[in-house]
């Protein structure tokens, strides 16, 4: 999975739904991360920003505001990216625009009629 950062993310979303546009699908995920998450990335990735060890040193009683870890899928393609709190607004503008954009490739459910049971 690659790690990026929000502004390149939103371009590799952009690309990923460009390639859908024949055939195929995107999903994305959005998860709030908690203290327990922040310490098991912590461990095991770099992709924590460096304002995660302020919100690891403050109390669980303060009102904390966490990242939000975003992923998205493609076939086998996988990217991921760490937004903070702060940024979360401008990302999130960010991330419409790119649906925005490619909300035309959408398609329309065909829906069949059912026939009328007679008695």
């Amino acid at each position: 999975m690659k790690e990026l950062d929000p502004v390149t993310f939103t371009v590799e979303l952009g690309r990923f739904y460009e390639a859908t546009r024949g055939s195929g699908a995107v999903s994305v995920t959005m998860k709030r991360m908690t203290a327990h998450r922040l310490t098991r990335a912590k461990k095991i990735s770099k992709m924590v920003p460096k304002s995660a060890d302020k919100v690891l040193e403050t109390k669980v009683d303060e009102d904390v505001q966490y990242p939000t870890l975003v992923r998205a899928t493609y076939k086998d393609k996988k990217i991921s990216t760490m937004v903070s709190p702060d940024d979360f607004e401008k990302f999130q503008n960010a991330y419409s625009t790119v649906i925005r954009a490619y909300m035309d490739a959408l398609k329309k459910k065909t829906r069949t009629k059912k026939a009328k049971k007679t008695k």
